[in-house]
């Protein structure tokens, strides 16, 4: 590298390290500018985004909308249709269904959320300083990445499941062994997709004007590249949280999930089973319920990565 190179690229890294440019700041607000005049232009990501808004708004404010107690049984009503008193009906036990479907996707997309968060957080600084170190660091951590890729997540759910069903785990420590389990299976495709990002940008020049100024590899990494691969990121971890919402479902109406009488979507479907061709609303509004959530996330997170990539945004 020339004199006069290496003098480019300290100003412009003190330009990029001037105090009077909160760097954080001013890239978010840039970002968050774009992405909400980009999503307008979106139709997927605006009908996802409305969804998602509706989803969210109903779980924070289940206490308020719910008209009853979610596991109080009034055998009186039981199999009771659509009325004034409860708007969906009741199941077999005479559980109001509206409230159960409420607090039921409260509980669901708050797992989701979490365990998606707890795989962004294992996987993003794992794959970041494995892919800006490079060298051994990078050849270990990758490798340890392909072994838990190797593992099925199928299997690792059912461990953790079993292990929480052994210990005799309830209510709260059940939601936390999945969350363990859903956010451990998340981690490696994290760290792989960060690493991959990073391999790309770390030859850029601003990277180089970082190192010029003397600033930490640490540093560098998380402060200078981090912030300039989160596009992927976010949409991985938004097209995940649909997943997430099938799997935990799943479980549940395999009866791996959290035990009765705890509302959820997988369960009541699965306890519905018996009354399909009698009472079909019991199965299909916990059904419809797993299927708005699931394409409200996948068409949000679609949208974000045809607004993302800017490969897509030129076809």
């Amino acid at each position: 590298m020339s004199e006069l190179e290496a003098d480019k690229l300290v100003d412009i890294a003190i330009t990029r390290h001037a105090p009077s440019t909160p760097r954080w700041t001013t890239r978010m607000a840039v970002t968050l500018s774009n992405a909400w005049y980009e999503l307008r232009k979106s139709r997927t990501a605006s009908i996802g985004a409305v969804m998602l808004v509706l989803l969210f708004g109903a779980c924070i404010g289940t206490p308020w909308l719910a008209t009853h107690d979610p596991i109080k049984q009034d055998y009186r009503a039981r199999l009771a249709p659509p009325s004034e008193k409860h708007l969906l009906g009741t199941d077999r036990l005479g559980r109001d269904i509206y409230s159960r479907l409420l607090y039921g996707g409260r509980r669901l997309v708050t797992i989701a959320v979490v365990a998606v968060a707890v795989g962004l957080l294992l996987g993003i600084p794992f794959g970041v300083l494995a892919g800006y170190w490079g060298g051994l660091s990078d050849t270990i951590g990758m490798r340890i990445v392909d072994g838990l890729l190797a593992f099925p997540g199928l299997l690792l759910y059912l461990l953790f499941v079993t292990l929480a069903q052994a210990y005799k785990f309830e209510g709260v420590m059940v939601d936390l062994v999945l969350v363990a389990a859903l956010g451990i299976a998340f981690m490696p495709e994290v760290a792989r997709l960060s690493r991959g990002s990073v391999l790309a940008e770390k030859q850029k020049e601003y990277v180089e004007a970082s190192r010029a100024v003397g600033d930490s590899s640490v540093n560098i990494a998380l402060s200078e590249v981090l912030p300039n691969i989160v596009s992927p990121l976010i949409v991985t971890a938004t097209v995940r949280l649909g997943l997430v919402i099938l799997i935990v479902a799943a479980l549940s109406f395999l009866g791996l999930g959290t035990p009765p009488p705890t509302p959820d979507w997988g369960s009541d479907l699965s306890a519905a089973r018996d009354y399909m061709e009698t009472h079909p609303l019991i199965a299909a509004f916990p059904g419809l319920a797993i299927c708005y959530t699931v394409l409200a996330f996948n068409l949000f997170g679609d949208g974000l990565r045809d607004i993302l990539d800017p490969r897509l945004a030129e076809r």
